[in-house]
């Protein structure tokens, strides 16, 4: 295979995965000198007319799909009898090859992961795409420019809107992803069954199993329903507020689930951000003495009537190590050295397999000091001696958990800066990070680029006329609608202010993409509003306003509260915050001057002049309308694009297609 020519153009190379459908080959453009990847059909298949037609219809599906979070198809075709697919190289790795090396990920690492998917399945659903087969198989991790992007894969099964050709009682996907509805057959699906699927992918992400036995699937099939194991039982840190979320995200009717996969993401990011409440310091007490715990227990009965603490007990290291397995949020070990089955030594040298984080303390006999010093030596954080003096235990148990609390609060704060990463910019984020270093006003520049005001329309009035909860609810969903698409183009996430969000765009084609940037989020917008009709979250739509030029930007704040922002100023800020304020529903709002600029690229309309507060003269404005269409005949050069250098090392590992 590695001499052989796909449609006279793809010189195939190796074999990268195996499919259900096909296997997907590594094979080198030779028209433009790249890597892609290749999906043939199997040649068992080929005779199938059925196959065929699912095989073209994950071609049509991809191409549908011009999204970040999509696998980009190049060509399509038929070589001899053999039809492909040839798509971008990818390199990385696909979920499901990472939860086998990881079991399960914390929830701060599944948001913007989650985030991702989610713009996705938004984008194939507004298409009129259903997967129908999403699991973490199909959810690759992709690297790209130093950064890990998540691409949905394998739309083999999808449907489209105009296919009327599936029957009912067509069983196809991977059951134990696959929604009530799906799994009995029904030929009307929508796009709450990928939200099912996504569903359980979250669950089984968060912690490392299926929210539903196997012989559950039966149930499910038949229409008698089921219900998710409580995912606090299985992981308690996840807590209450997550059995809510999945309770909504696999509700066996689909008006019950989540409306949209934005919706979903937008839930979680909630969750996660929202935290958990303060909890009782649990203390795992690990001593083969018959009255330890009685002990323990009058000790220190105060802090446990008050819930400072919370005691586990286990006679052996063994002992311990299933405890730990079964309380993982541990803060500290309390271990004997000299016990039956296992002892303390070997307990400290296993403990780090079930609990890396937790914190040991070696309790033993002033005549075993050099098994103290070993235990030191092997990671116990302090040690006490016999008989205990419990004046010194407490002093020792608040000074290892102050520690174990200052390591959770750092990572808690590496957790929410990785959600803040999701709506705001590394670079931002970082540099905000590191001006609690640096004077105020030091890290002042001059820079070129465009500020773009997304206002939601006609909000206020509902801070009035509804709950609270319900008011903040229908204002995230349309920021979870316009903030990807600022992303998706560049866009740098500057603040949110009130009903609106500021978005900064830098670098080559700034206010291009920025326009851009506007276009498409009205345009998700329209269609969000279009298709959940008039009670939609979405049907104020949006007043935009755009400027460029020179701003000033660094840090400013007060470091007495610690409080340091990294933003931008100057007239280019007020004039696109000016334009946002004054355009009317829908309306794109931007100067003459930024209309000359950008005129041969972009249809616009004349609007009535406005005065701004800055101007002694009224400015023309322009409402932009949508890009125009370019078309380049096939004797013009086409700009120089240069090609990404990519290793021919793994790129698409996946598991082999499994119908399990």
């Amino acid at each position: 295979m590695s001499e052989h020519r796909i449609g006279g153009r793809y010189q195939v190379e190796r074999k990268i995965a195996g499919g259900g459908m096909g296997a997907i080959w590594l094979a080198l453009d030779q028209q433009l000198q790249r890597r892609v990847a290749i999906k043939l059909m199997d040649t068992h298949r080929v005779t199938s007319l059925e196959d065929r037609r699912r095989f073209a219809q994950e071609a049509k599906a991809i191409a549908r799909l011009q999204n970040p979070h999509v696998l980009q198809i190049h060509d399509y075709g038929i070589d001899g009898e053999v039809p492909y697919i040839v798509t971008e190289l990818l390199e990385g790795e696909d979920l499901e090859a990472l939860l086998e090396r990881r079991q399960r990920l914390m929830p701060a690492v599944v948001a913007p992961l989650l985030n991702q998917i989610a713009r996705a399945l938004n984008a194939a659903h507004l298409a009129g795409v259903i997967h129908r087969d999403l699991k973490p198989a199909n959810l690759f991790l992709a690297r790209i420019d130093g950064e890990e992007v998540v691409k949905v894969l394998d739309f083999g099964l999808a449907l489209l809107d105009v296919d009327t050709s599936v029957p009912e009682g067509d069983f196809v996907g991977t059951p134990r992803y696959m929604s009530p509805e799906q799994l009995r057959g029904r030929s009307n699906l929508d796009h709450r069954s990928d939200l099912w699927s996504l569903g359980v992918v979250l669950y089984r992400v968060l912690t490392g199993q299926f929210p539903f036995p196997a012989d559950a699937l039966m149930a499910l099939r038949s229409g008698m329903g089921a219900t998710p194991v409580l995912a606090s039982s299985v992981v308690p840190e996840l807590g209450a507020e997550a059995d809510a979320f999945f309770a909504r995200a696999l509700a066996v009717e689909p008006s019950q689930r989540f409306a949209s996969a934005h919706e979903m993401a937008a839930a979680f990011s909630a969750l996660v951000i929202a935290g958990r409440p303060t909890r009782a310091a649990k203390v795992l007490v690990v001593d083969d003495e018959p009255d330890m715990e009685l002990v323990m227990r009058q000790r220190f009965r105060k802090q446990l009537q008050e819930s400072i603490y919370e005691f586990i007990f286990a006679a052996n290291g063994e002992e311990a190590l299933e405890k730990l397995r079964q309380h993982p949020d541990t803060d500290v070990v309390l271990s004997d050295l000299n016990m039956p089955k296992m002892d303390g030594l070997t307990l400290l040298g296993r403990v780090g397999e079930v609990h890396p984080l937790v914190k040991v303390i070696i309790v033993s006999a002033y005549s075993d000091m050099s098994n103290i010093r070993t235990a030191m030596n092997r990671g116990a954080f302090d040690f006490l001696v016999k008989p205990l003096n419990f004046q010194d235990l407490k002093a020792t148990l608040e000074k290892t958990l102050k520690h174990a609390g200052e390591v959770r609060r750092m990572l808690r704060s590496t957790e929410e800066n990785d959600l803040l990463r999701m709506f705001v910019h590394g670079g931002i984020v970082e540099r905000v990070l590191s001006a609690v270093r640096t004077p105020l006003g030091v890290a002042g520049e001059r820079v070129e680029a465009t500020v773009a005001f997304l206002d939601v329309k006609g909000f206020t009035p509902i801070t009035r006329d509804e709950q609270p909860e319900t008011a903040l609810r229908r204002l995230n969903a349309n920021f979870e609608v316009i903030v990807p698409e600022l992303l998706s183009r560049g866009g740098v996430v500057d603040k949110f202010v009130g009903d609106a969000v500021m978005a900064v765009f830098r670098g080559q084609g700034h206010v291009g993409r920025a326009l851009d940037a506007c276009i498409s989020a009205r345009q998700q917008l329209r269609a969000m509003a279009f298709r959940g009709g008039e009670s939609s979250a979405y049907t104020h739509g949006v007043c935009i306003g755009v400027a460029s030029g020179e701003l000033l930007s660094g840090s400013i704040g007060a470091r007495a509260l610690g409080r340091l922002d990294y933003t931008v100023l100057g007239d280019v800020v007020n004039t696109a915050a000016w334009l946002a304020s004054m355009a009317n529903k829908d309306q794109l709002l931007i100067s003459e001057e930024l209309r000359g600029r950008m005129e041969t690229a972009f249809e616009c309309e004349e609007q009535t002049s406005r005065q701004l507060p800055s101007r002694a003269a009224p400015m023309r404005v322009f409402d932009v309308l949508r890009r125009r269409d370019v078309t380049v005949s096939p004797a013009e050069p086409t700009a120089s694009v240069e090609l990404p250098k990519v290793s021919v090392e793994p790129y698409m590992a996946a598991a082999p297609d499994k119908r399990d």
